[in-house]
């Protein structure tokens, strides 16, 4: 009996080959991602964006390897997305259509007017598809990524973006977490303890101080570090645990 193996493929790496491709076979360019799966290029290397390669079924036909489908089962969202389509008479927005209404609209932010240079452009819709919003083009507006997700740059000016409630960045935000639990620590020393904190940023980038009237998020008497599990203990805990050499 065969045994179909699977990849295990992170979100955001998944993410950034469907916008590597646009959301098409890289082969023969089919732009259908219920067909389209993800094949490593080679076997022994990680599964990184760079190593892997979006194909469709025909293309794929006869390729070994474990492998994961783009997109899982539809999602209920996408399929009343198709039901509203259906009922207003418009075509699905394909990749290729948002790309030619991105063109049609200046290749610009419609609320702030930034480039995709500046910010990835994005296709929002002015009724949401949960309220019954459709694929039509009065129905749709441009937006870059910051626009979209109601972001501004973050307070600190590390050069992050950050939520407009809030206005700082969640690695700023990290850094002043870390710096509360590890009062003896230097920031070197911190990096070097958090190696997997530093290696999700990129190139030339590092979260700065932040002001002293930003809200830390304290809780009692410890702190909750969300999206590192190795240090969501609270302050007693680490404090029997350091060792700053």
């Amino acid at each position: 009996m065969s045994v179909i193996r699977r990849l295990s493929v992170s979100p955001t790496v998944r993410l950034a080959v469907e916008r590597r491709s646009a959301g098409a076979c890289e082969s023969c360019g089919l732009e259908w991602p219920w067909t389209l799966y993800l094949f490593r290029v080679e076997e022994e290397r990680p599964n990184s964006a760079a190593n892997l390669v979006l194909l469709c079924a025909a293309c794929s036909a006869g390729r070994g390897g474990a492998f994961l489908p783009l997109i899982g089962q539809r999602s209920p969202r996408a399929k009343l997305q198709g039901a509203n389509n259906r009922r207003a008479a418009v075509e699905p927005l394909t990749p290729s259509r948002r790309r030619a209404l991105i063109a049609a609209r200046g290749a610009r932010c419609e609320v702030c007017g930034g480039s995709a240079t500046e910010h990835a452009l994005e296709v929002h819709h002015k009724l949401a598809v949960l309220q019954g919003g459709h694929d039509g083009e009065e129905n749709l507006q441009v937006l870059c990524f910051a626009c979209h997700r109601h972001l501004q740059p973050c307070s600190t000016g590390c050069g992050a973006l950050a939520g407009v409630r809030r206005g700082v960045c969640q690695n700023c935000l990290m850094r002043s977490r870390l710096e509360a639990l590890m009062p003896e620590a230097t920031w070197d020393q911190i990096k070097g303890r958090f190696p997997t904190f530093v290696n999700q940023w990129k190139p030339g980038y590092e979260p700065r101080p932040l002001d002293s009237r930003v809200e830390l998020g304290f809780k009692g008497d410890g702190v909750t570090l969300r999206g590192l599990p190795e240090a969501s203990q609270e302050v007693s805990t680490w404090q029997h645990d350091l060792d700053l050499g």
